[in-house]
C-alpha cells in the first residue's frame, strides 16, 4: 500500500522537478552529445570561463545582472545543460531557468571540477605535452627507492592545483625517507595507460617496488602523511 502511494505521488510531481537532479559527468557528456545543437551553458564568471570550459559552451554568468535576459534567448522547447565550478551555482541557475519556463534542465554533478577530474574534453587551456617521465624511468625509480608516492596531476585540474601546496610540503617533509614525484596527465600518456588512470588527481603509493595504495580525488594532507608514514 505504501509503495502504491509513493508511486502515485511521484507521478503527480511536476516534470521540471523530476528533471532537476544533477547528472554525473559521463552521463552528462553522453546526453549533450546525443542532443542536436545542445544548449550548453557555463554559468561561472567570464574570468573562470576564459581559464577553460567545456566544448561549445556559452558563458552566461548566473551572478550577472543580465542572466535572465541572456537566458530568454534560449529555446524553451529544447533541453538546457548547465554547469558551474562545483555544482552550487548551477543549482541556482537551474532554479531560475525552471522558473522562467524551461522544464528540461540538466545540471552537471560536481561541475567543472568533476568534469576535468574525469579527464573529459575541455577547451581554452594551455597544455604541456612534453613528456617528463617514461614507464622505464618511473619503474627504475620505484624499484630502487623503498617508498615512492606518485601524484598524477594536470595544470588545469582544480583539485590537483588545490593539492599542490600539500604535495610540495610533503616532498620536503619526507625528503630522505620517501620519494614524491609528479606525473603530468597531459604529457606522460605512457604512464597514464600503464596504470589505467582515467580520473585525476590520483596518488599511487609504492613500497619495495609494489603498488600498495591507490587514492583518487582530493586527499587531506593528514591522509597522505599517514599513508607515507605507515610504509616507512
Amino acid at each position: 500500500m505504501n509503495r502504491f502511494i509513493l508511486i502515485t505521488l511521484l507521478t503527480l510531481l511536476p516534470v521540471s522537478l523530476l528533471l532537476a537532479q544533477p547528472m554525473p559527468a559521463d552521463a552528462f557528456k553522453t546526453k549533450v552529445a546525443e542532443t542536436p545543437n545542445a544548449q550548453l551553458l557555463d554559468v561561472r564568471t567570464p574570468g573562470e570561463f576564459a581559464g577553460g570550459h567545456l566544448p561549445d559552451a556559452r558563458n552566461l554568468n548566473v551572478q550577472g545582472a543580465d542572466f535572465e535576459t541572456g537566458a530568454a534567448t534560449l529555446d524553451k522547447t529544447k533541453p538546457v545543460f548547465i554547469y558551474c565550478l562545483s555544482g552550487g551555482r548551477s543549482q541556482t541557475a537551474g532554479a531560475k531557468l525552471r522558473a522562467m519556463g524551461y522544464t528540461t534542465v540538466y545540471e552537471l554533478q560536481g561541475g567543472y571540477l568533476k568534469w576535468t577530474a574525469k579527464l573529459l574534453p575541455i577547451v581554452g587551456v594551455k597544455r604541456n605535452t612534453v613528456p617528463t617521465w617514461t614507464s622505464a624511468r618511473l619503474d627504475s625509480l620505484i624499484q630502487t627507492q623503498p617508498v615512492v608516492l606518485v601524484d598524477v596531476y594536470a595544470a588545469w585540474c582544480g583539485p590537483c592545483q588545490k593539492m599542490m601546496p600539500t604535495i610540495d610540503k610533503l616532498t620536503q617533509e619526507f625528503m630522505g625517507k620517501a620519494t614524491v614525484v609528479k606525473v603530468n596527465a597531459d604529457a606522460d600518456k605512457e604512464i597514464m595507460a600503464q596504470y589505467s588512470v582515467d580520473e585525476i588527481p590520483v596518488f599511487l603509493l609504492f613500497r619495495n617496488g609494489k603498488l600498495v595504495s591507490r587514492d583518487i580525488g582530493y586527499q587531506e594532507e593528514s591522509r597522505l602523511r599517514t599513508l607515507l608514514t605507515g610504509k616507512l
